[in-house]
């Protein structure tokens, strides 16, 4: 009798915890439906490069300072956690960083701005370099920014595609 009643004690508590799992999961897709999240769209707003000369060459770098603009076309405003990137020069990779800035505050159905940074080694230069030259000789470059956003939403954590380029 005693086995029989602590089992019915512990799938009525099992019950209980299924019926209360399905209540929450369900309230949140009810929020993300009513909330509708959509992605921001980027632009870049400004590229300022810092170049670093050492001895030997091979230790050179550039740095590369983007200012990212967001529109955030939501009814809620995000919170950007961190942005993953690569930068292509001509559909050639040219490098790839995470930003990792302190969280950045894009108001609902406003803008802000994002600043990222990523470091261009002496190997890649060379390529960099290459597709420079072929810019200033009349081929202009082009350039694409391509990764992924997460944002801190009220309904959790989303990812979104990140893909900005130049137009000829």
């Amino acid at each position: 009798m005693r086995r029989t009643l602590i089992h019915a004690v512990l799938l009525t508590a099992a019950c209980f915890a299924l019926a209360a799992l399905t209540f929450v999961l369900s309230g949140c897709a009810t929020a993300a439906r009513a909330l509708n999240i959509v992605s921001p769209t980027y632009t870049i707003r400004d590229i300022r490069p810092r170049v670093d000369i050492a001895l030997p060459l091979s230790a050179s770098s550039i740095d590369f300072d983007f200012t990212l603009g967001v529109d955030n076309p939501n009814s809620v405003g995000l919170r950007l956690d961190r942005v993953n990137f690569d930068l292509l020069i001509n559909n050639n990779p040219v490098l790839n960083s995470v930003s990792n800035d302190p969280r950045i505050e894009i108001p609902a159905r406003g803008a802000g701005d994002v600043h990222l940074r990523t470091r261009l080694g002496y190997a890649n230069a060379r390529t960099l370099f290459r597709e420079i030259a072929d810019a200033v000789q009349g081929n202009r470059a082009k350039y694409e920014l391509r990764g992924d956003a997460y944002y801190n939403t009220p309904i959790g954590t989303m990812r979104f595609p990140v893909t900005v380029y130049s137009t000829r």
